[in-house]
């Protein structure tokens, strides 16, 4: 007994010198002084904006957050100052940042285990000094900012087992790896993820497999590789150990890559999103012991020999081969090719997106240890089958986004392991049974966007006592609970939105402790906001379109995204917001009766990146604080009634990507300080009494896709700067005092320009954007389809000179307005390169000359509008123009013949009486139809009884008095016709 313990003491000893330090913490000694040093040297080079540092002060360094010493020695051994990913996304002020590294990190001469992941390093480059920190065996750089080539002296930390260069989001750095050799002198390596590093140049990956003995986890997707990097390379099956190899997100096409065959060790396999096709070899017959295969997103078209060959690799527990062309008919006939070994091992097959039609398959229910199925994204038909009751281990049911009809089946209540349910997206009907409220072990339950109607009662939730999420939105139901149930759940996610709640705030919500995302949009609620809604520890709030009235006393005070929009709420808004909701990201609060002033305490959330207070009754200026929202992404406040000047702070908002203030009273210049915001793809000032010129600095921001100045004072010409916004999609430029010339160049807007594939060069981000365009002689709001708007609005101004033909080139605008200036000169004849023409309005100008032939070929025009200048001669035919019959659109061209004008040009033909082009005559001519039968009777016979009978007819009655006259005019055009004819034989 005496042996073991001394052997076991010796264990624990070694193990607080090698791993675990903190086992003998019961050591006085504090950390190193120079050490300490060292670490408040690099706090100092950090900005820690929100103070995540601020535990580093005092002598005892190994007390310090991240911070952790040997209990023997008292040297710091780990430093840990990772930041996780979802408080990055939320928080990004949460990240420490810095553009360089100190070296005076050398100083921790004892550190094994370094993170840094998360943080923000500007785009520098990983510091070379890291290849002389030896110690390391953990050194986790991943979403760190860091850009270039990968230092080679990486490849000295000999005693490295993890090495972690990932990125998780696309971002405007990248890491290169031009050569792996480095990474082949890391002997003691287990775990490697170059994930999203650029190793297109680097060809020698056998180095890495064949020269890492130790290398058990290998991570290299979106990293740029293609079937260049993997040709004739050979692995050694004696020394590859890896265990887990991601080859996803890449390049690779054909057939699997052959050295897929010796790696004997493989558990799991990614080979998602990549070209490989259903003629490849299957290399995979060898690999006995893989139990996860994702195959997802490539070009498979049948499943069949996969399925066959996947079941006689009994190890096999997760099967992934979603988002592929398969074959639609295949599902159903693969009753016979699935072995026993599949049948009794399988726990997680995914076939989503996979085009399979007909009836969800019988053999699904042979496959009895299955937890998770998701069949979703397909297009089945049919009800959802009994056989999914005999599947008694099955956890995660997704059937969403098929074509699932008839009604859900009570027998699902069977399945008591079921976790998530998902059916939803599909075409069912009927009411929701109350069986699902057997399933004891649902942790989500997901039937939304179908066509469910009748009632929710407490009897569907009777035993869901783990029930977490809760998500029947967009159907037709009815929730009647009493307002004294308590339910047997906690959720977290709520998403009720389109139900019929009732009137009143539902009162079964205040027992919910935990739900962090609330979502009852459109659901009939009225009355103030509850008091005990302030204590709910929400992070998403959305009450937008109901009857919610009374001003805004409290909100939860844990809350990212807030939505209110679209209600009855009155009053100003909360003077201290800023205090009541500190961590708000986004806030909605457009379409309600809010006056008053905005609250300076807007500023003091420094995480607001979208705020929506438009469509209210809010007056006074905009406050100059804003300037401090550093992360502000999108300020709309339109349609309001604010007064006074943009404040130069706005100049400070180098994050601002939309910048909404149109229809208020703001005047004044445009500050030149806006010029800063470099990201503005969105700015709209209409419908405001800007004065001054249109800045020339506009010119500067490359990513403004919307340009909106309509209904303002702007004087001056038009700034040839604009001509260097390749972005550009919307300029509306319309109803100011504009004067001077169209400038040329805008002929060079590549963002109105089709491109190779026939789309717009910017088609990115306004799906969440609104904005109002006069398109077609009416105004509308786009909002979603604001995608696909490309429109030039230069109305209502004092312009003069000729169009442009460069212009012609812009051959994705939809929409071209140039009315009500002083426009001379003809409209190009190279008019048909506006090809996507939907809408042209060249009205009230002093355009002449003939209408070019080349305006029939305009497909796409559906309005338009040429009226009052000084066209003349015949107005082109054929094609799109026939269908714009509407003689309006020529009015006032005095000099215009031919349809829809009633003026016939010289040599027209007849064949079809004139006044049947024109729509609004057509009730009257039907009218007039039986008398001109009769007139034409009454005139032959006048002839014959003398002129001044004939005379004497038209004389009473006015109508045939018309006829007659416009018989003269016909019987006139067929001579002159007739002649015409016969001197051209005779000159032939």
């Amino acid at each position: 007994m005496r042996k073991f313990s001394t052997i076991g003491l010796l264990l624990v000893v070694l193990l607080c010198f090698e791993t675990k330090p903190c086992l003998c913490s019961a050591s006085t000694n504090s950390c190193v002084e120079d050490e300490r040093l060292a670490l408040l040297k690099f706090k100092l080079s950090l900005t820690d904006a929100s103070l995540q540092l601020s535990s580093w002060h005092g002598q005892d360094c190994c007390n310090w957050k991240g911070v952790q010493c040997d209990g023997i020695t008292g040297h710091v051994v780990k430093l840990d100052l990772h930041v996780d990913t979802y408080n990055m996304m939320i928080n990004s002020s949460a990240q420490l940042a810095t553009n360089k590294v100190d070296s005076c990190l050398l100083e921790l001469k004892y550190l094994n285990h370094f993170d840094l992941s998360g943080n923000k390093f500007q785009g520098s480059r990983i510091p070379e000094f890291f290849g002389a920190m030896t110690k390391l065996r953990y050194l986790n750089l991943s979403d760190t900012g860091f850009s270039g080539i990968v230092p080679h002296h990486l490849g000295n930390l000999s005693s490295l087992r993890v090495l972690d260069l990932k990125y998780s989001f696309d971002n405007d750095h990248a890491l290169i790896i031009d050569d792996l050799t480095w990474v082949s002198r890391l002997s003691a390596l287990q775990y490697l993820d170059m994930s999203r590093v650029n190793l297109s140049e680097a060809h020698n990956l056998h180095k890495v497999l064949n020269m890492l003995p130790s290398l058990q986890e290998l991570r290299l997707s979106y990293c740029g590789l293609d079937n260049s990097h993997l040709s004739h390379m050979y692995v050694n099956s004696t020394v590859s150990n890896v265990q887990y190899l991601d080859l996803g997100h890449n390049s690779f096409q054909g057939e699997f890559p052959s050295l897929l065959s010796n790696m004997t060790s493989l558990r799991v396999l990614d080979l998602s999103f990549n070209y490989f096709n259903s003629s490849s070899r299957l290399y995979l017959e060898n690999l006995k012991s893989l139990e996860h295969l994702n195959l997802g997103s490539n070009e498979f078209n049948h499943i069949g020999g996969f399925l066959r060959l996947l079941s006689n690799h009994c190890s096999l527990k997760s099967f992934d081969m979603s988002q592929n062309q398969i074959n639609g008919k295949e599902m159903s006939i693969l009753d016979k090719n699935l072995s026993r070994c599949t049948t009794y091992d399988l726990e997680t097959l995914i076939l989503s997106a996979d085009r399979f039609t007909g009836h969800l398959p019988n053999w699904l229910g042979q496959l009895r240890h299955l937890k998770d199925l998701d069949l979703s994204g397909n297009s089945f038909n049919g009800s959802i089958p009994a056989c999914l009751g005999r599947l008694s281990y099955l956890q995660n049911l997704l059937l969403g986004g098929n074509l699932l009809t008839g009604v859900i089946p009570p027998s699902l209540g069977n399945l008591s392991t079921l976790r998530v349910l998902d059916l939803s997206s599909n075409q069912l009907n009927g009411t929701i049974p109350i069986s699902i409220g057997r399933l004891s072990n649902l942790k989500t339950l997901d039937v939304s966007f179908n066509s469910l109607e009748g009632v929710v009662s407490e009897a569907h939730f009777a035993n869901l006592s783990m029930l977490e999420e809760l998500t029947i939105s967009s159907n037709l139901l009815t929730l009647k609970l009493r307002s004294e149930w308590i339910p047997p759940f906690q959720l977290k996610i709520i998403s009720l939105w389109s139900c019929k709640l009732g009137t009143q705030f539902p009162q079964w919500l205040q027992t919910q402790k935990k739900v962090v995302d609330l979502d009852l949009y459109n659901t009939s609620i009225s009355g103030t906001l509850p008091e005990w809604l302030h204590d709910m520890h929400l992070s998403i709030l959305d009450l937008s379109k109901n009857h919610i009235c009374g001003p805004i006393r409290n909100l939860p005070s844990t809350s990212y995204i807030v939505d209110l929009s679209n209600n009855l709420i009155s009053g100003p808004l909360p003077q201290n917001i800023g205090d009541m909701v500190p961590t708000l990201s986004s806030l909605y609060m457009v379409g309600n009766l809010i006056n008053g002033s905005i609250p300076k305490s807007f500023c003091k959330i420094l995480n607001l990146g979208y705020l929506d207070l438009s469509k209210n009754m809010l007056s006074g200026n905009l406050p100059h604080c804003l300037g401090e929202l550093s992360n502000l992404y999108i300020l709309k406040i339109s349609s309001n009634k604010l007064s006074g000047v943009i404040p130069n702070s706005i100049g400070h908002l180098t994050t601002l990507r939309g910048l909404y203030l149109n229809n208020n009273s703001l005047y004044g210049e445009v500050p030149s300080a806006l010029r800063l915001c470099r990201s503005l793809a969105y700015l709209n000032l209409g419908e405001n009494g800007f004065t001054g010129n249109i800045p020339r600095w506009i010119g500067e921001l490359k990513d403004l896709a919307i340009l909106r100045l309509h209904k303002n004072r702007f004087n001056g010409s038009i700034p040839s700067q604009l001509c260097q916004l390749p972005q550009l999609q919307i300029m509306d430029l319309a109803d100011n005092d504009l004067k001077g010339t169209i400038p040329r160049c805008f002929g060079n807007l590549n963002g109105m320009i089709l491109n190779e594939y026939g789309t717009q060069y910017n088609l990115g981000g306004w799906l969440y954007e609104n904005v109002r365009q006069v398109m077609k002689g009416n105004e509308l709001e786009y909002t979603s389809a604001l995608l696909y708007v490309v429109n030039m609005d230069l109305s209502k101004n004092n312009l003069i000179g000729m169009i442009p033909e460069e212009l012609m080139l812009l051959s994705g605008l939809l929409g071209l307005n140039f009315s009500h200036n002083n426009l001379t000169g003809s409209i190009p004849k190279n008019i048909s390169g506006l090809k996507s023409l939907e809408s042209l309005d060249f009205s009230n100008n002093q355009l002449s000359g003939t209408i070019p032939e080349s305006m029939s070929a305009l497909n796409f025009l559906s309005h338009l509008n040429l009226s009052y200048n000084n066209f003349s001669g015949h107005i082109p035919t054929g094609k799109q123009l026939q269908t714009l019959v509407d003689p309006s659109i020529y009015i006032g061209n005095d000099e215009l013949c031919g349809a829809p004008l009633p003026k016939k040009c010289p040599g027209d033909e007849h064949s079809h009486s004139p006044t049947s082009l024109i729509p609004t005559h057509v009730e009257k001519h039907k009218g007039d139809e039986a008398e001109k039968v009769w007139f034409y009777l009454v005139v032959m016979s006048g002839y014959a009884t003398g002129l001044w009978g004939v005379i004497g007819v038209l004389l009473l009655k006015k109508s045939w008095r018309h006829a007659y006259f416009q018989f003269l005019e016909m019987t006139k055009d067929k001579v002159l016709v007739a002649i015409t004819a016969r001197m051209a034989r005779w000159h032939g």
